[in-house]
């Protein structure tokens, strides 16, 4: 199904854009639509490579405790409320966690405290298995 998408611009802009899309062969919509196209492309793909680093960060911090057998699950079990509860204390106990550790806290950690599909990809490389794409 088709829709419509509504936007307010000034009189002058809406000229203007017309007639250089009319001088270049090209159709207002069909470049509006093109722009959201790719708009939207671009996003997702930032979206599945932050999900891909967090997964990495999770994993990686896996390790730091000496593997999935070695993560505590107390520990887990509360990231896990958390993730589901508070995202901004979930972030505040990872990043506490890589201060007891001593560790480097990766940038992206930061994100976990955006939504709860971001703590779950942390929460799922904690816990999971090794990714793919780390040799």
């Amino acid at each position: 199904m088709d829709a419509n998408l509504h936007i307010r611009m000034s009189k002058e802009l809406k000229d203007v854009f017309q007639q250089i899309a009319k001088e270049n062969n090209k159709d207002t919509s069909s470049l509006v639509r093109d722009w959201i196209s790719n708009y939207v492309a671009e996003h997702q793909k930032c979206n599945e490579d932050l999900a891909a680093d967090l997964y990495l960060a999770g994993y990686q911090l896996q390790q730091a405790f000496g593997g999935r057998e070695k993560v505590d699950k107390e520990f887990a079990k509360q990231l896990q409320e958390h993730s589901l509860t508070n995202q901004k204390e979930f972030t505040q106990q990872i990043l506490s966690t890589y201060l007891d550790l001593d560790l480097t806290i990766p940038s992206v950690v930061s994100k976990t405290s955006t939504g709860f599909a971001y703590s779950q990809m942390f929460l799922l490389g904690l816990l999971g298995d090794k990714p793919k794409e780390v040799f």
